[in-house]
């Protein structure tokens, strides 16, 4: 039931012009950066991977995404940029929808920015931001992080921080026990994973990971992760198998709208590589969550799986005035037990120039 409305002003689409309708002018002013260099961080090399990507997504709910973005890389840095458009058919029977967007047409830009430097080919740092904007609600995230090989470089430990804020509009809404919970205007976040990784064989490599993340609207995060990747010579392929675990449990307040979530999933892959320039890959993952209501404590079961299979491509340079183009494409299914069907599709081009 909502209670209370926030005047939220939609953002006139004039002023939210795309900065894509310049990336000709960032690319150029971004390479130049890269070749210049500065602070430690100079590109090793002058050569410039430019890549374009195209992606949608549909469901049987009313809602469709088109999605467009552009990224840039040399050497040490890596540059992004995206256009999001939400589609919700039906936004009208949206409470949330309504009360802070007023329609069912939305578009979301986000940008990333990256920087890595390797010191004695054993130990990499990393630097990461982002932010994204509807025009009504704007995130922004940060990300330092350090990985170092060690035992005849056969072992790998990382650490990476992690920070973000969203700043969105107060929503109100009544609980099933009578109690006002209201959702903050800004929700900071901040997380630390530990990452291991080994190389069992020269065909075998295990990781591992855990990471804690406390937010302020929710009950304090655990993930863990295991997997293991291991090449198959007599087929030319490769197979990978992730195992995730997830816990959100602790206090509850007025601000914190969710319950208490206990959740895992699990992901099968399947890498072949067709020729030396030719790679496809099928995946199955597998997802399901207990959801503990926050207020009767009623329990909610949802799962899901999704099905995708995607092809890698290196065009012969001979073929392109001598650059490297890679085409990339793929297409996935996801079916929930909510009866909720999707299809995403993906293509991308990237070039060295």
């Amino acid at each position: 039931m909502l209670l209370a409305s926030p005047k939220v002003a939609i953002p006139n689409k004039a002023s939210t012009k795309f900065v894509a309708t310049n990336v000709a002018a960032i690319a150029a002013a971004v390479a130049a950066a890269i070749s210049f260099g500065g602070n430690g961080f100079a590109a090793t090399s002058s050569q410039v991977d430019v890549k374009q990507t195209l992606g949608g997504y549909a469901d049987n709910a009313g809602q469709s995404r088109a999605k467009a973005g552009f990224d840039i890389a040399s050497g040490s840095f890596a540059f992004g940029i995206s256009r999001e458009r939400v589609a919700d058919a039906n936004w009208r029977d949206n409470k949330y929808l309504q009360a802070v967007y007023g329609e069912g047409i939305r578009l979301n830009d986000s940008w990333s920015l990256g920087a890595t430097r390797t010191f004695d080919k054993l130990t990499d740092t990393r630097l990461a931001a982002g932010g994204s904007s509807d025009g009504v609600i704007k995130s922004q995230n940060f990300g330092v992080g350090v990985s170092h090989w060690m035992i005849h470089e056969t072992f790998q430990a990382g650490l990476d921080l992690s920070r973000s804020i969203i700043d969105r509009p107060e929503y109100e809404i009544l609980d099933f026990d009578a109690t006002v919970l209201t959702a903050p205007s800004m929700v900071s976040s901040s997380g630390a994973t530990v990452t291991a990784r080994h190389l069992s064989t020269p065909t075998t490599m295990t990781l591992a990971s855990a990471t804690i993340n406390q937010s302020s609207d929710r009950p304090l995060a655990r993930f863990y992760q295991a997997g293991v990747r291991q090449y198959v010579p007599a087929a030319g392929g490769a197979v990978h198998g992730t195992l995730y675990r997830g816990l959100n449990q602790g206090s509850l307040s007025t601000k914190t709208l969710y319950g208490e979530v206990n959740s895992w999933a699990t992901d099968l892959a399947w890498i072949q590589e067709l020729s030396r320039t030719t790679q496809v890959r099928a995946g199955w993952r597998v997802y399901q969550e207990r959801e503990t209501g926050r207020a009767y404590r009623d329990e909610t079961q949802f799962g899901s799986d999704l099905f995708s299979v995607g092809i890698v491509h290196d065009v012969k340079p001979e073929l392109m005035a001598g650059n490297g183009v890679t085409v990339e494409a793929g297409i996935a299914r996801y079916l929930s037990n909510k009866d909720l069907m999707a299809t995403t599709a993906n293509f991308g081009v990237s070039g060295k120039f």
